[in-house]
């Protein structure tokens, strides 16, 4: 269990702090504590919580709702889920991160592989990240953290698909349907994190908890709505690129099916004459024409293959073999 912990002054200024100080200084009404928990066990966590005197049904969705996005209001708690993306070499797993918000601390738990909290928030840029030194402030700066995260990685997979299209246009052939089934398998997880994200800002827009006050932050939650809208217009629109490019794809596979079935077609044709000749002088009759004549076999096999070769040159002609 990975266990980080930071006060946040008026002057939106972040500091780190160990887990013992955090939790006394909890018990200041003024106080803003984070505390980013991470990797953890079921045992680990309720001892945590314990500490922090998490009781009651803030306490059963920190154990049981960390894995169902969504904004759960409580008289004076907010416990909200929000869907990310696993870190960036595992790009079809989609994690959570649970927020708990109360007037003066911030908890937020998570799994190792969830997207960092941190990438883009440093302690030394902390005011300009911060719009207010409270527990409202760094959820909104977290919700723009967030935001940015999907509105990167959907960038990436645009970049993905775009050089694919390319590639495609080039040599078509060199496309597998499996990339293209791959693409389409990031893009699917990527939507579920983005229209998961999405009703979770929106619910914080429109509530009125005294820990998540709007007044100063909504700005902030605009922008990450905004974000996450820009999100998923862009995957609406490659999904539609996916779509031609499978489509493209069948085409190719069925053209290729239908030339081989008329390469077969063709070469039947060819053969028929020499199957039909073979079986009419393969009767047993007696008195047959030919039968006798001494050069009678070397003339069927001339026969048959000028009747071949001239089947052949008619389909070449006519470029049924191209």
């Amino acid at each position: 269990m990975i266990v980080n912990c930071f006060q946040i002054s008026d002057g939106r200024q972040v500091t780190p702090c160990d887990y013992e100080s955090a939790v006394q200084a909890t018990q200041k009404p003024d106080a803003c504590i984070w505390i980013d928990v991470q990797g953890f066990e079921t045992s680990e966590l309720e001892e945590k919580l314990d500490k922090l005197e998490v009781k009651g049904l803030a306490r059963r969705l920190c154990l049981e709702a960390r894995a169902r996005p969504g904004f759960y209001p409580m008289s004076k708690l907010s416990f909200l889920v929000v869907p990310v993306l696993a870190t960036e070499e595992d790009f079809h797993r989609v994690e959570h991160v649970a927020f708990l918000s109360r007037q003066n601390l911030l908890l937020t738990l998570r799994d190792t592989r969830a997207a960092r909290l941190q990438s883009i928030i440093t302690l030394q840029e902390s005011a300009d990240w911060l719009p207010e030194g409270s527990v409202a402030g760094l959820v909104a700066a977290l919700m723009i953290v967030l935001s940015l995260e999907s509105l990167q990685r959907t960038a990436d997979l645009r970049d993905m698909i775009i050089k694919l299209e390319e590639r495609m246009d080039r040599e078509r052939e060199s496309v597998e349907l499996e990339e293209i089934s791959d693409k389409r398998s990031k893009l699917l997880t990527l939507e579920s994190v983005v229209s998961g994200q999405v009703p979770v800002v929106q619910a914080l827009m429109a509530t009125d908890r005294a820990s998540l006050r709007l007044e100063s932050i909504r700005e902030y939650l605009i922008c990450a709505l905004a974000n996450l809208q820009g999100a998923d217009r862009s995957l609406a629109w490659l999904e539609g690129r996916i779509d031609v490019m499978r489509s493209l794809i069948d085409a190719l596979a069925q053209e290729k099916t239908n030339r081989r079935l008329g390469r077969l077609t063709i070469i039947s044709v060819i053969f028929l004459p020499m199957t039909f000749l073979a079986g009419l002088w393969g009767m047993n009759f007696k008195n047959m024409p030919g039968l006798d004549h001494p050069f009678g076999y070397p003339i069927a096999l001339a026969s048959m293959f000028l009747i071949a070769v001239g089947i052949y040159a008619y389909f070449r002609r006519k470029r049924w073999l191209d």
